[in-house]
């Protein structure tokens, strides 16, 4: 046993000794799988040969940490840790759904690629995490509709001051909502001038009306070399204004390559236009 490489544990209570007893009795795993496992108060896994790991917290520990030099994917869901602690410096898949990100912090992550981040508590989360300057791939979701003064820090600007290097950007339908907000009431702020590398912008759009095109244009406009645009709209939104938003958005910017969808709560994304 104590050569096992794959673990899964699922919707169980264990204590702190008993993941460490994981640690010490498995020291060759490389995928371990915690998946509604409550009970742990300070859990800390420390595992040499990780190399994925997919945990998701039940209960509200006063703290976790991940010791794992050769951990490449990491899928991590926590409600309010006190402490976050990472020390995975090879890391390159990121995947993090806090409800609080007062505690989260840890050193820079290198080398990683791909980021998924998902927290009602965003604006924090990205002004005090260093998560690196090599993310390609950014997927952004708030989860919830925050208060109007809260919205006015988090806008498109913002998120790619934070991630310099991205080439990809995916947004939830909050999210493109919160930073539209903050669009009408400040415009575009922190990218006049900015260098931005982004080329595919990825979207879920909940209600469509004409600021989502001024919004669209501006983006266009500040971001030159974005050249992919996919927009997802709501399953119940007027055919009416669907068609104006699609006609609006090609028309005026034929240098851009559109994909259009259909998404709903719950269901599979739709595209019923791709590349047009």
């Amino acid at each position: 046993m104590s050569n096992l490489r794959h673990l899964t544990l699922e919707f169980i209570r264990l204590d702190d000794e008993n993941l460490e007893k994981v640690n010490d009795c498995f020291p060759f795993l490389q995928v371990l799988n915690l998946i509604g496992v409550g009970g742990l108060k300070e859990p800390r896994i420390r595992l040499q040969h990780l190399k994925s790991c997919h945990w998701t917290v039940s209960n509200a520990p006063l703290s976790l940490a991940i010791v794992a030099p050769n951990l490449l994917e990491l899928r991590l869901k926590c409600n309010k840790p006190k402490s976050l602690v990472l020390e995975t410096p090879k890391l390159v898949k990121f995947s993090l759904s806090v409800e609080d990100a007062e505690g989260v912090s840890f050193s820079e992550l290198g080398e990683l690629d791909t980021l998924e981040v998902i927290s009602p508590d965003m604006y924090r989360l990205i002004r005090n995490t260093r998560f690196g300057n090599k993310i390609r791939k950014l997927a952004v979701d708030s989860v919830k509709l925050i208060e109007d003064s809260e919205r006015l820090k988090l806008g498109l600007g913002t998120l790619l001051q934070a991630f310099p290097s991205i080439i990809s950007l995916t947004l939830s339908h909050v999210t493109w909502s919160n930073i539209k907000t903050h669009f009408q009431s400040e415009g575009l702020v922190h990218m006049k001038g900015t260098n931005t590398t982004l080329k595919q912008l990825t979207a879920r759009v909940q209600t469509s009306d004409y600021t989502d095109v001024s919004f669209i244009r501006s983006i266009l406009n500040n971001c030159r070399g974005l050249t992919d645009m996919r927009l997802l709209m709501h399953q119940d939104t007027d055919a009416r204004v669907r068609d104006l938003l699609i006609s609006a958005c090609t028309m005026s910017n034929p240098r851009v390559r559109w994909s259009w969808g259909v998404w709903a709560e719950g269901g599979e994304d739709i595209w019923v236009s791709n590349g047009t």
